[in-house]
């Protein structure tokens, strides 16, 4: 013989029921957003990728350069130190986003100062090695992919910003997608 349950437990179990299923699909469908979007960031050829690009051009200049300015020289050295951020798999995006544009401003500087160094002017081949330099990293600042990770980002940030389901989201422990800036 059956026994019947009492309509009381019959909706609690319901609503028990309800609440795990809203719970797991809210944390689960924003998991899957914030991996797309981490996805734009570290896989391969992802921002990640174009920023350690752009940091063993910074290094590979940075031999050119020491070839025709003293090795103590202050863009020289920043130039390095910028690189070296940008290669490392521990700095945080931020940080990245800091030493690109520090890079930026060393190969600028540095390019300007090997143009003026007599034994640069002598060189032929190390001034095709600097356009090469110059020109791949114009196109890997260039790139669409920071712009994309960006959108990306800013668009999940946006829906976790959202009142109630994004609240409940973010008291699940999904967080923010930093932006490269």
């Amino acid at each position: 013989m059956k026994t019947k349950l009492p309509f009381g437990v019959s909706v609690l179990i319901a609503l028990v029921l309800v609440a795990f299923g809203l719970l797991y699909g809210t944390y689960s469908g924003y998991r899957e957003d914030r991996a797309q979007v981490t996805s734009l960031l570290e896989s391969e050829n992802g921002l990640m990728d174009v920023l350690s690009y752009r940091g063993a051009d910074g290094m590979n200049l940075r031999v050119v350069a020491l070839r025709h300015l003293d090795a103590g020289d202050e863009d020289v050295l920043n130039m390095q130190n910028a690189a070296a951020v940008l290669q490392s798999s521990t700095a945080a995006i931020g940080e990245r986003a800091a030493a690109d544009k520090a890079l930026e401003e060393a190969v600028l500087a540095v390019s300007a100062k090997l143009q003026q160094a007599p034994s640069f002017q002598q060189s032929e081949r190390d001034q095709k090695y600097l356009d090469m330099l110059t020109a791949d990293l114009n196109s890997l600042s260039a790139s669409t992919t920071v712009s994309a990770y960006n959108q990306a980002a800013a668009d999940f940030n946006a829906q976790l910003a959202s009142p109630l389901v994004g609240d409940l989201a973010q008291l699940l422990g999904v967080t923010e997608c930093p932006l490269f800036e």
